[in-house]
């Protein structure tokens, strides 16, 4: 097996292995007074105020996998935005947004060395995508 092919195939099973890994990111802003933490299980969204509340923070969140479908990334997002809201001590989020955002392109590209220092070939793979971003308020909701 000469060495491009071995180059290649390491580089797709690389490839293949990172793809199946979903990115999160999240982050808050406190606009109130934190809490203890909470179960993000137990983080309820809203997208309309309840009557009886009060903020603690901003929290935004995204997910991002080139070869995952969109409920895959939507379930992540709202999953690590349930996290970031459950670290503040919120019981709740007030959903403001929900959407899709462009990752950009990403790609590998192999080129040999000829060794005759005239010509090369090379072999490239490029892919673009996108994926979801959430924000919203954390709250407490008093349990009645």
């Amino acid at each position: 097996m000469n060495t491009l092919v071995k180059i290649v195939s390491a580089l797709l099973i690389a490839t293949v292995a990172l793809s199946g890994c979903t990115l999160t990111r999240g982050s808050h802003l406190i606009v109130g007074s934190t809490r203890a933490p909470t179960n993000p299980a137990d983080v309820r969204i809203y997208t309309e105020l309840p009557a009886k509340y009060e903020k603690i923070a901003m929290v935004s969140a995204d997910s991002r996998n080139a070869f995952a479908g969109q409920q895959n990334l939507s379930d992540h997002a709202i999953e690590r935005l349930k996290e970031e809201a459950a670290k503040v001590g919120a019981n709740g989020i007030l959903l403001n947004g929900f959407g899709n955002y462009q990752v950009g392109s990403q790609g590998v590209v192999i080129i040999p060395n000829s060794g005759n220092g005239y010509s090369t070939t090379g072999i490239a793979a490029m892919s673009a995508s996108t994926g979801k971003e959430a924000t919203g308020l954390a709250i407490y909701v008093p349990q009645n």
